[in-house]
């Protein structure tokens, strides 16, 4: 399927991009005093947040500039991805344990939370399934 790329909404980005320097300067305040007690450096947090910010702000702009058409075809992958992952999590020695839950998988000094993959590919999942079957949904 071919569609006419049309610009992307300035306002949208504008709010989102807004709402993520709150969060940043809210990350600061909160943990100002404790990272600078705990590791020295009052913005330690704040840069992590910095680090993941950045990190989603170039998966949003290199997310928006592809064809959506392209996630209906593979939404049911995704989906039996992330659930596989989901069960990765329950494995001994892959799953790690923070805070008394087996909710992570660890790689290296990264970690990852499947939960929030799966999050995703539900609404990626569900988008397909309704769309298709939106005739039947109209009151």
């Amino acid at each position: 399927m071919s569609y006419k790329k049309s610009s992307p909404d300035f306002v949208l980005i504008g709010l989102t991009l807004s709402l993520l320097a709150i969060g940043l300067i809210m990350v600061y305040s909160a943990s100002a005093v404790w990272a600078n007690y705990k590791f020295g450096d009052s913005f330690y947090f704040a840069k992590r947040q910095l680090l993941f910010a950045g990190t989603g702000v170039m998966a949003m702009f290199l997310l928006m500039n592809m064809e959506y058409w392209i996630w209906r075809s593979w939404s049911k992958v995704i989906l039996v991805v992330c659930f596989l992952l989901l069960i990765l999590v329950l494995v001994p020695g892959v799953g790690t344990v923070r805070n008394g839950s087996r909710s992570w998988i660890g790689v290296g000094a990264f970690s990852i939370q499947p939960s929030e993959f799966m999050k995703l590919a539900m609404i990626v999942f569900l988008a397909k399934f309704l769309s298709e079957r939106q005739k039947y949904y109209l009151f």
